[in-house]
């Protein structure tokens, strides 16, 4: 019995056939390609919708290979239930024995396009790295950290533990900037200073509130912690950000005379 299907099977491969599956095959590819460099093109031209073009592409490809793998096997090769049914039994005891993690990864890379914990362009940290994620894979995760490494997580661990999300489909994200000063600083000229900073910092997204926390520290000596709270216009200039910021506080601590003077040299 087994024999007889695999004999159909073979008898349903022509080479008609295969060369007709494999031009869908490419067209679909070079389809698939046509519309990634269509939508970076559009979120160039429309940068404030860039999450929403990148976040789209997974589920479009994956739409786009399902769509031709059904039509190759169900239009073309057109088997008989008896061959499509040995030749998913064959494949299900050789994926149950030998792909028990991939397929643990192709599952949770489904669920995760279909019911996303992130999405693409969205900043997450997870197994102590922290990056921007730049591709959703059906079994891994790409991540591009700010040091230009890129980072691939297997889907399935991302389900499993805890991933810190910090804009959730959103440009806009709040940095935190902390800035450590000696006990005796004015607090409240500093804490002003440090909110013109903020706002004048042409990274900062105006619509929401700038807030500078103040804490008490003590490392090698008594210290006081000014925490500046803003969001960043877009996830990818958050470093630019916390740099203009921070230099933009100290340079107006220096300009206001309030920086202690560092003690001369014996």
């Amino acid at each position: 019995m087994e024999r007889d299907a695999i004999a159909q099977l073979i008898d349903l491969l022509s080479l008609g056939k295969l060369l007709q599956a494999a031009g869908i095959l490419l067209a679909v590819w070079l389809l698939i390609h046509a519309m990634q460099l269509g939508l970076k093109q559009l979120a160039r031209r429309f940068p404030r919708y860039r999450l929403q073009f990148a976040q789209g592409y997974p589920a479009l490809r994956v739409l786009a290979w399902s769509l031709a793998v059904g039509y190759i096997t169900l239009g073309i090769i057109a088997p008989p239930d008896s061959v499509i049914f040995a030749v998913l039994g064959s494949i299900g005891l050789a994926v149950g024995l030998g792909a028990q993690d991939g397929i643990r990864n192709l599952l949770a890379g489904l669920m995760m396009i279909f019911n996303p914990p992130f999405r693409i362009g969205d900043m997450v940290r997870f197994g102590g790295y922290y990056g921007e994620v730049t591709r959703i894979d059906l079994s891994v995760t790409w991540l591009r950290t700010f040091d230009d490494n890129a980072v691939m997580v297997p889907n399935s661990e991302l389900l499993k533990n805890a991933v810190a999300n910090s804009n959730n489909g959103e440009l806009a994200e709040m940095v935190e900037i902390p800035v450590d000063l000696p006990l005796g600083v004015p607090v409240a000229q500093a804490r002003m200073l440090a909110e013109e900073a903020a706002r004048a910092s042409p990274y900062t997204f105006l619509k929401k509130p700038v807030v500078v926390i103040v804490q008490p520290r003590h490392e090698y000596g008594f210290l006081v912690r000014l925490t500046i709270k803003a969001y960043v216009i877009d996830v990818r200039f958050e470093r630019l950000m916390s740099g203009d910021i921070a230099e933009r506080f100290l340079q107006a601590l220096d300009g206001a005379g309030i920086m202690p003077q560092r003690p001369a040299p014996a």
